[in-house]
């Protein structure tokens, strides 16, 4: 998966799409960090063989607090979500196409329970304050 994740990146990267054509790949490795936009705190987006879940403690360390991701239903991604679900399905990445949904769903604070955008929040961690 990780190496057809590169080739879907290397494409975002010649449409110019920003983000996505660099920080897709942390989706084939199940994990993104982000903090929450109301408290702050920092979050693990797990997305993979140990789960679907927000965390603000390192899963990896034992027994952790974790609230389920809640994953946009496939037939209602829209634009670069539906087209890149999409891709994955044709081109036989059922794994990807499983973990999309949650990319581009929703997530839960641990701490304060705020509910917010997955995507928009790597978003927001990844490109620059003006």
């Amino acid at each position: 998966m990780e190496d057809y994740v590169g080739l879907l990146q290397a494409a975002l990267a010649f449409e110019d799409v920003e983000v996505w054509d660099e920080h897709l790949d942390n989706l084939a490795q199940g994990e993104y960090e982000v903090d929450c936009p109301y408290c702050g705190v920092n979050l693990f987006i797990v997305m993979g063989d140990d789960g679907f879940f927000s965390c603000s403690d390192d899963y990896a360390l034992g027994d952790v607090e974790k609230t389920p991701l809640r994953p946009t239903a496939p037939a209602e991604l829209e634009g670069l979500a539906k087209q890149l679900h999409d891709q994955a399905l044709a081109d036989g990445q059922p794994v990807l196409a499983q973990r999309l949904p949650h990319l581009f769903g929703q997530a839960a604070c641990t701490d304060c329970g705020t509910v917010f955008s997955v995507a928009d929040r790597v978003v927001a961690n990844t490109m620059p304050s003006w």
